[in-house]
C-alpha cells in the first residue's frame, strides 16, 4: 500500500535528519531546483547570484547523496541557465563515470509569445534532465510511436507443418484498402496506407503476429541449413518452418543462398504513454535521450492535481516515465524540492513509497490537499487513468523545526475509511 511523507522544512536540514533512518535507502531521487532565471516567482526564490545558487545546490547534493542506494538513480531537471553548473557540481561529487546521459525534454513549442521575440534570442524548446547512477538498472523501457516499416510486407499463412509466406498485398483486405486509398498495390505503399487508413492500422494490430519481415537467420539455423537439416534444395520459396533455439521460437524460410528468419510485427507493438489518458498500444521504437511531446502536457498541466503552480509545475506523465524506468513497486522515491507535489502524486499512484520536502507554504497549501485527493480517489487528472488509480494508501505531514533533528507530526491522512495508523512511517 502506498505510503508517503511530506516533510516541511529546509531541504538540507531535512535530508541530514533522514540519514539515521534512510541511509542508502532511496532508489530514485528527482530534483527540480529553481532554474535561477531571474524572474520573480510566487513560490520560491529564483533570482540568486550564480555563486550563491551553486553553493545552495551543492549543499543539497551533499545532504542527499548518502540517502541513495548503491543502485540508486539521480535525475536533475533544469534549463540552460544552470545546467552546466549542475553537471560540474554533480560530476565533482559522484564522479564523471556515474554520469549516464542528459535527456532533452521538449517542454514548449515555438508559438505565440515566443515567436514575437525571435529577433532577440533563440527560442527555448527543451529542458534537460541529467541522469546519474553508480550502478544503473533499467526496470523498464520507454517507447515512442513509430511509422510503419515497409519491410513488414509479408504474411504468414497456414498452421503447424503447413506454414507458408506470401506478400501482404495478396490479402484481399489489404489490396482493397490500398485501392480505396488510391495507392499502388505493392509493399512500398504500406507506410502511406498505415498513416492514412484507420482500418489498416486496426488490421495491422489484429494480424501483427502474422505480418512479418525477412531478416538474417540466427547462427544455429544457418548451421543446420549448411548441414542439410532444414530445407531441401528444391524447397518452395514460400515454405516456412518453425524452430526453437534456446528460449525463442523462430520462423525460417529458404533463400537462394541459404535461410533467413521472419520477424513478426507484434514485436514492435508496445504500450506508449500518451497525453491525458491511458497508454495506447502502437507500433514503436525504443526511446532514446530525446523526449518529445511534453509541450502538449504543458497546455493542461495547471489542472493536474487540482492545484495551480505557475512556472514550476511538471507534467505527471514525465514523472511516471522516469519512475517506470528506474524503480520497481516498493522502491523509495525522493523529491527534495516538493513544489506542487507532482513527484509525490505520481509515486503514490504507482505504488512507490515517497518522501517530498518543501520549505514554503505550498507544502500545506498545495501538496497536502493534492495528496489527500489522491488517497481519497478524488483526483481524476494526470496519470490517474494510465495507472488505473482508484484511491488508497496514506500519507503523513511532518515538520522539522530549526535546530532540531527530529520530526514533529502535524497531520496524518490515513487510508480512506480507516483509523490513523499508530506512528506508522513505513
Amino acid at each position: 500500500m502506498s505510503r508517503g511523507r511530506l516533510l516541511l522544512g529546509d531541504n538540507v536540514a531535512v535530508l541530514r535528519a533522514l540519514h539515521s533512518e534512510l541511509a542508502a535507502g532511496v532508489r530514485l531521487a528527482y530534483l527540480d531546483p529553481p532554474y535561477n532565471i531571474g524572474v520573480a516567482s510566487d513560490h520560491y526564490a529564483d533570482r540568486l547570484a550564480p555563486a550563491d545558487w551553486a553553493a545552495a545546490f551543492g549543499q543539497t547534493l551533499d545532504a542527499l547523496l548518502p540517502l541513495l542506494r548503491p543502485d540508486g538513480v539521480l535525475c536533475i531537471q533544469t534549463d540552460k541557465t544552470e545546467q552546466a553548473t549542475v553537471r560540474q557540481l554533480t560530476d565533482a561529487r559522484m564522479g564523471r563515470a556515474a554520469f549516464v546521459t542528459t535527456l532533452a525534454v521538449r517542454m514548449s513549442a515555438t508559438s505565440g509569445f515566443k515567436i514575437e521575440h525571435t529577433e532577440k534570442t533563440l527560442v527555448k524548446n527543451v529542458e534537460f534532465i541529467h541522469v546519474y547512477a553508480n550502478r544503473l538498472s533499467l526496470h523498464g523501457r520507454a517507447y515512442e510511436p513509430a511509422d510503419y516499416d515497409a519491410h513488414y510486407s509479408l504474411r504468414l499463412m497456414g498452421e503447424g507443418e503447413a506454414l507458408r509466406v506470401e506478400p501482404l498485398t495478396a490479402d484481399p483486405v489489404v489490396a482493397g484498402l490500398l485501392a480505396e486509398a488510391g495507392l499502388p498495390p505493392h509493399g512500398r505503399s504500406l507506410p502511406a496506407l498505415y498513416a492514412r487508413s484507420a482500418a489498416f492500422r486496426a488490421y495491422a494490430a489484429a494480424q501483427a503476429s502474422r505480418i512479418v519481415r525477412a531478416h538474417t537467420a540466427p547462427a544455429p539455423a544457418r548451421r543446420e541449413q549448411s548441414e542439410g537439416q532444414l530445407f531441401a534444395a528444391d524447397a518452395p520459396a514460400d515454405q516456412v518452418l518453425r524452430r526453437r533455439y534456446g528460449a525463442d521460437d523462430y520462423y525460417l524460410r529458404p533463400t537462394r543462398s541459404g535461410v533467413n528468419q521472419l520477424i513478426p510485427l507484434s514485436l514492435k507493438l508496445r504500450p506508449v504513454d500518451r497525453v491525458g489518458g491511458p497508454d495506447e498500444v502502437l507500433l514503436t521504437n525504443i526511446l532514446g535521450d530525446w523526449w518529445d511531446t511534453f509541450h502538449l502536457d504543458m497546455g493542461n498541466v495547471e489542472v493536474e492535481g487540482g492545484v495551480e503552480f505557475k512556472n514550476g509545475k511538471k507534467p505527471e506523465r514525465l514523472l511516471r516515465r522516469l519512475i517506470q524506468l528506474f524503480t520497481l513497486p516498493g522502491d523509495w522515491v525522493l523529491d527534495p524540492y516538493g513544489g506542487s507535489g507532482t513527484t509525490a502524486a505520481v509515486a503514490h499512484k504507482m505504488d512507490r513509497p515517497w518522501l517530498t520536502i518543501e520549505a514554503g507554504p505550498q507544502g500545506l497549501s498545495h501538496i497536502a490537499p493534492r495528496l489527500r485527493r489522491i488517497v481519497d480517489g478524488a483526483d481524476l487528472t494526470g496519470v490517474t487513468a494510465a495507472t488505473g488509480w482508484a484511491g488508497g494508501g496514506a500519507f503523513g505531514v511532518e515538520r522539522l523545526d530549526e535546530g532540531r533533528t527530529d520530526f514533529v507530526p502535524i497531520l496524518d491522512h490515513p487510508p480512506k475509511d480507516e483509523a490513523p495508523p499508530n506512528a506508522d512511517r513505513n
